[in-house]
């Protein structure tokens, strides 16, 4: 990509003005969404919608082309189809606009017809050095900027999270997940056939974007995957990539040929590499979220060394077969440690095994004795992060102030499971989050954010502190 369409990447996401094609006053069709999505989403600068025949759409003055508007155009969302939207494309290059976002599909995912519409619509945009999002694609989002062009109108909290992706679908169900787990995103954009702009200009963007501190990628394929993967590997060296690549079967990788027109290659081959350049991996969208929540709320740990409390050994025991296959270790507490945790138990109370992972029964109910031994672990030398697990009852509660008090003055990594539904978790959600511990609901995902924790540690101290087995 040359240097003004490098320049021009960052109207896709804070434009001032913003002219959306397409527009109708039919609330099941494209255009009428994007501009629903653009107006609902709190964008503060100037929309200009252009249909030729409407007046007024949405409370909006609807112009009849681009040649009406009064100002000139940052970015032109074209909703039109794969004809027009080539069309379209030579006349805002022609007006000067910086950036294009097209939706429309029916280019080289479907036939050769559509692929030389494609080949068209990228001579125009390297003509008038225009920044392309898409063609065939969701759209973007970006929370920091209240700009929101997708055709599915949503409003999500503002993260440190940005995400990549190669499907509209799993975009959706990424956001929505995130929005489950309480965190929300920073910026989604949707590659789509990735024409003019290719995941690695997305990545070297977000590379030096300040409201970006963790960056996903849903691969399903790639044109120059060397190039994708050298990239996101020099980018993790600043921030956390978290990928996730789908198509493990030969069928399923040969479908992304007619979803994006991407060649997917062998997933092993794409999973070798990755792990070869430390990168960190995921296998589904629960584990890319989790991985990405973890990284956005926590510092990474000083080394590998896990501590584990719980009341209920069950969930620890299905945690600790993915951690201990990801690097992590067990400790053995300090003795110093032990006389700690025997003084919050109490001698009267029933017997517990003194070790890590730390079970202390049904005392770990009590919310002082819970809090209490939370702290003597995190506190402990040889323990470098540590995970607990409690499960959300009517009676007995959660330790969530306590906790995130003590994760703040010791400054090291916690996290929580807290078993129990989403629902019923929230308020304690919100409580952890807002003091900067993250909290499950399940004891895979915990463990999957205890992996991407230590995988990144270890790449930003060079492999120190991490050969404690």
């Amino acid at each position: 990509m040359s240097g003004t369409m490098n320049d021009n990447i960052r109207f896709l996401f804070y434009p001032k003005t913003v002219a959306v094609f397409g527009v109708t006053d039919t609330p099941d069709r494209v255009g009428y969404n994007i501009l629903a999505a653009i107006l609902e989403g709190g964008y503060t600068g100037k929309v200009y919608p252009i249909h030729p025949r409407h007046q007024e759409i949405q409370g909006r003055k609807v112009y009849r082309s681009l040649e009406e508007i009064p100002e000139p155009i940052d970015l032109a969302v074209i909703t039109l189809n794969e004809r027009f939207t080539v069309e379209t494309a030579e006349l805002c290059g022609r007006a000067g606009v910086k950036a294009l976002l097209c939706n429309a599909g029916g280019f080289r995912e479907t036939d050769e017809k559509g692929n030389e519409l494609e080949k068209t619509l990228i001579s125009i945009a390297q003509k008038y050095q225009m920044a392309v999002l898409g063609p065939n694609t969701l759209g973007l989002v970006n929370t920091n900027g209240n700009l929101y062009s997708i055709f599915y109108p949503i409003n999500v909290p503002t993260s440190n999270i940005s995400i990549i992706c190669q499907s509209g679908g799993v975009g959706l169900s990424t956001i929505q997940t995130t929005v489950d787990e309480g965190i929300g995103i920073n910026k989604f954009i949707g590659v789509g056939n990735c024409t003019v702009l290719d995941i690695p200009d997305y990545l070297d963007y977000l590379a030096t974007d300040d409201s970006t501190d963790v960056i996903g990628v849903y691969l399903e394929g790639a044109a120059d995957a060397a190039k994708l993967i050298r990239t996101a590997s020099r980018v993790a060296q600043k921030k956390p990539v978290v990928v996730f690549k789908a198509g493990r079967l030969s069928a399923a990788s040969n479908y992304t040929l007619t979803h994006t027109g991407a060649m997917a290659g062998t997933y092993q081959l794409y999973e070798d590499i990755f792990h070869q350049h430390g990168l960190f991996t995921v296998d589904n969208v629960g584990e890319f979220v989790a991985a990405m929540k973890a990284l956005s709320l926590l510092p990474l740990p000083e080394g590998n060394r896990v501590g584990v409390l719980t009341h209920t050994a069950g969930p620890m025991v299905t945690a600790l077969d993915y951690i201990l296959s990801h690097n992590c270790s067990l400790p053995v507490l300090a003795d110093e440690t032990i006389a700690k945790v025997k003084k919050v138990l109490g001698s009267d109370n029933p017997p517990v095994v003194l070790k890590n992972p730390l079970d202390a029964v049904g005392l770990g109910f009590s919310r002082p004795i819970f809090s209490g031994l939370a702290e003597v672990i995190l506190q402990d030398d040889n323990v470098d992060l540590l995970i607990t697990c409690y499960v959300k009852h009517k009676t007995w509660e959660l330790p969530a102030e306590e906790m995130v008090e003590i994760a703040q003055r010791l400054k090291k990594p916690m996290m929580v499971n807290l078993i129990g539904n989403i629902q019923a978790c929230r308020p304690d959600q919100m409580v952890m989050h807002g003091g900067g511990v993250p909290l499950y609901t399940t004891p895979e995902k915990i463990a999957v954010g205890v992996a991407a924790l230590v995988h990144y540690g270890k790449q930003r101290k060079g492999g120190a502190n991490f050969d404690h087995k």
